[in-house]
């Protein structure tokens, strides 16, 4: 099912559109401990769930191609039991709500919060 890296990390998926917030998240969860995948819309976060098996998807909902309310409906439809932490400017709690997420953080966020989400949920 869910599996560490060769160290014992976490595998985190952070999905969002905008390359410079997937930078800013892979660094940050590193920071925190976490091995990062990174993905720029629904349909490659898909792929990269396949590939890496990851304990926990940090995941913005506006974004090309499949955004991340259908992403999440086909994530649960292969998997409802890897947790989600909504990242979102809009209204990341309603979303939350909507969706079943485990978490949700606002943009901007602070490092520290996002590392302690992630934290929380795997």
């Amino acid at each position: 099912m869910f599996r560490t890296d060769d160290d014992g990390h976490h595998q985190v998926l952070v999905v969002d559109d905008d390359p410079a917030v997937v930078r800013l998240l892979k660094l940050t969860l590193r920071g925190g401990g976490f091995d990062v995948t990174g993905a720029s819309n629904g349909a490659e976060a898909l792929e990269e769930i396949e590939r890496h098996r990851p304990e926990a998807v940090v995941l913005d909902i506006e974004m090309p191609v499949m955004n991340g309310r259908e992403f999440y409906a086909r994530l649960r439809q292969r998997d409802a039991k890897i947790p989600v932490v909504i990242l979102s400017a809009y209204n990341p709690r309603r979303v939350q709500l909507e969706l079943g997420a485990q978490a949700y953080l606002s943009k901007p966020f602070e490092p520290d919060d996002l590392v302690d989400a992630v934290s929380r949920v795997v």
